[in-house]
């Protein structure tokens, strides 16, 4: 499921990122293009949260129910998926907030090819580290039984990291259970991919642009 969403959602995402750029960017004074640019981003991935989130509880309860012998109710899973989407956006924007705003201020235009990847994996690496935290809670809830979903409560993120931290009287360290593993799939299994996906994504927009307006 997840990989069955993951290129319409990338297209998504790019596309409302551009065109939200372009909007914002007419209101906003030259100078501030962070600004614009973090804004865009925020638009463009709770867009894509929205379709992806349902895929990703699909995805994960897939690998751990039927792992332990269980069935798995689709339609369940995917109405639980937007239940917990505000969850998902809170857990989801660190990372890329972080890594966009960084990869503004140490990359430049002078950059070649070369330099501008080990920069941008090096603040890929970075950024995945330091919010580990976030992705162990999303974890934790997208991963919660369909007992809690519906008018029930629901724990928040940060409650949901403080009962992590508190379990096996492990602390801090529970949080960041994986962070090798989640620093080697964004850095050097996603970042050094970045240049190419926007090419083609580019190309992709170019030419569907021309065939319109032509």
């Amino acid at each position: 499921p997840s990989l069955a969403v993951a290129v319409p959602c990338s297209g998504v995402y790019c596309g409302i990122r551009d065109v939200t750029k372009r909007v914002v960017g007419a209101n906003i004074p030259v100078g501030n293009d962070v600004a614009v640019s973090l804004f865009g981003a925020i638009v463009a991935d709770v867009v894509s949260l929205a379709v992806r989130t349902p895929a990703n509880v699909l995805a994960l309860r897939l690998q751990v129910e039927r792992a332990e012998g269980q069935d798995v109710n689709v339609w369940e899973a995917f109405r639980d998926g937007w239940d917990r989407l505000p969850p998902a956006i809170v857990t989801d924007l660190p990372y890329l907030l972080s890594r966009i705003a960084l990869n503004y201020y140490i990359t430049t235009g002078l950059d070649s090819i070369g330099r501008y990847e080990i920069k941008i994996i090096a603040v890929a690496c970075f950024c995945a580290a330091i919010t580990t935290p976030f992705d162990v809670a999303r974890t934790r809830i997208l991963l919660a039984g369909s007992e809690q979903s519906g008018p029930q409560r629901r724990d928040g993120v940060f409650y949901t990291m403080a009962k992590i931290t508190a379990e096996n009287d492990g602390g801090i360290q529970n949080l960041f259970a994986g962070w090798i593993e989640r620093t080697a799939y964004y850095g050097v299994g996603r970042a050094w991919l970045d240049p190419i996906r926007l090419i083609g994504y580019l190309g992709i927009r170019d030419a569907v642009l021309l065939q319109w307006f032509s």
